[in-house]
């Protein structure tokens, strides 16, 4: 057995503010999106968004006993979601990929360089692992809904979403004379008339369709997260080979199913293997012990 690591208290508070952001940002509720806010119930969200700000703040203080850490959390969940929803769907991955990675380097700065040492320390509990514990869960709660905002940023920049084809009812075509019809070398021709005056399908998004992707998505990058952390790429080949037998039939039927099928899927791979080797790495360094369980 492998004896616990020696942290510093400012690594601990890090992790543990850590937890604090995720679980605020990504595990309390979904926010609003631009272009997908129909459904948001504005009043109750704008009564759970400061709730949680605040409720991180004051937790934040209570670990640390810092106005600092305390201001920091609060600023970050409050604006978090207001400034992604000024953004455009087509940015939404590269602002959510950015602002997880200047948060994480970020606050531990910010705490280090104030010295900020965190006041909760249980005994039960060695500190290397607590701080483990605080990381995998944080990763975890980014990896769900946080992965959900990435992939939905790469789906539109590509414009693959699943749609629905409609056709304006009041679509006509022009008449076809009949000296046409008789003509044979004429009915290349023909052809190409009939579909330059059809109207264009107007495609809207299945909705259906996307709120499964995303359920499946988000217990996808869970799985696949566990799996790398724990170190078994097997298991992580067959369970992306398993999802593509699961609806290839599909594939042939639909070319834009497909295309949409294959960008999320591997949109939400890369984003659970990166978490997973993050992961994998801080628990290495920190409690090797959890690693010692492979799955088969």
């Amino acid at each position: 057995m492998v004896p616990p690591k020696i942290i510093s208290p400012e690594f601990l508070l890090w992790s543990q503010s850590l937890l604090l952001w995720t679980g605020a940002a990504y595990a309390v509720t979904a926010d609003p999106l631009n272009g997908e806010a129909a459904r948001i119930r504005w009043k109750r969200w704008g009564i759970i968004l400061p709730s949680r700000a605040i409720l991180a703040a004051a937790l934040a203080y209570v670990l640390s006993r810092s106005i600092i850490l305390s201001g920091w959390l609060l600023l970050i969940v409050l604006f978090q979601p207001l400034l992604r929803y000024l953004f455009p769907m087509r940015m939404l991955a590269e602002f959510e990929t950015f602002w997880i990675a200047a948060f994480t380097v970020f606050s531990l700065v910010l705490i280090r360089s104030c010295h900020l040492t965190s006041q909760w320390v249980p005994a039960l509990i060695a500190p290397a692992q607590l701080a483990a514990l605080c990381i995998s869960v944080s990763t975890l709660f980014a990896v769900v809904r946080g992965g959900t905002y990435i992939v939905r940023g790469i789906l539109r920049k590509s414009g693959t979403l699943p749609s629905e084809k409609t056709f304006n009812a009041s679509s006509e075509q022009l008449p076809i004379s009949p000296q046409l019809r008789l003509q044979p070398e004429a009915s290349g021709s023909v052809s190409s008339i009939a579909a330059s005056v059809e109207q264009p399908a107007q495609s809207t998004v299945d909705v259906q369709e996307y709120n499964r992707g995303r359920l499946i998505g988000n217990l996808e990058r869970i799985v696949l997260t566990i799996v790398v952390a724990a170190g078994s790429y097997a298991a992580l080949a067959f369970l992306v080979a398993a999802k593509g037998v699961v609806r290839s039939d599909e594939f042939a039927k639909n070319r834009d199913f497909a295309e949409y099928f294959l960008i999320g899927s591997l949109s939400s791979v890369l984003v659970a293997l990166c978490a997973g080797i993050a992961l994998r790495f801080a628990l290495i360094r920190l409690w090797p012990d959890l690693l010692s369980v492979q799955i088969q």
